[in-house]
């Protein structure tokens, strides 16, 4: 670079520009980058959630259909039992354990089990499973958080029961 005749170069530098495009250039590349990478996150979170609840509903079902067989298991037995006592033997009891998760996709449930129903809840996503069951004996209306369950039949009362363990 040369001098430009007639100056003493003192003013050379205020008089450049250069350096101002690439400067302009970097923080323009890393805001528009900035803006591009928050748009794939909050688009990406959408995704998550609604294949987080997706999950949630599915595994609730399963979850559902085991607690429904079992108690379904119970019934049989409770009934075989009653079928197959003496009249002088003691009252007929029968437990069947389920190991249920304690969470579903990181969250907790509800069990709820009537005379028609299992019926499985959360809150965050709020998601419902119904599932129908054929239990012959009368069942008694209850509630009992997710996990380790026990359905239970004694014929001095003549129902089943679901406790947790």
């Amino acid at each position: 670079m040369r001098e430009r005749p007639g100056g003493d170069g003192r003013g050379r530098l205020r008089g450049d520009e250069r350096a101002v495009s690439v400067a302009v250039g970097y923080v323009l590349t890393l805001a528009i980058g900035a803006v591009l990478l928050s748009g794939i996150v909050i688009g990406i979170g959408g995704v998550v959630d609604s294949q987080t609840e997706r999950v949630v509903r599915g595994d609730l079902a399963v979850v559902g259909q085991t607690a429904v067989a079992n108690l379904e298991s119970a019934d049989r037995l409770a009934r075989a039992a009653e079928v197959d006592r003496p009249d002088d033997a003691d009252a007929a009891n029968v437990s069947v354990d389920v190991d249920l998760p304690d969470r579903i996709a990181g969250r907790t449930y509800r069990i709820a089990v009537d005379n028609e129903s299992v019926t499985l809840r959360t809150d965050d996503p709020e998601a419902v499973a119904e599932i129908p069951h054929v239990a012959n004996l009368s069942v008694e209306p209850s509630r009992v958080r997710g996990g380790p369950i026990r359905f239970r039949y004694n014929s001095s009362v003549g129902r089943l029961e679901v406790r947790e363990r």
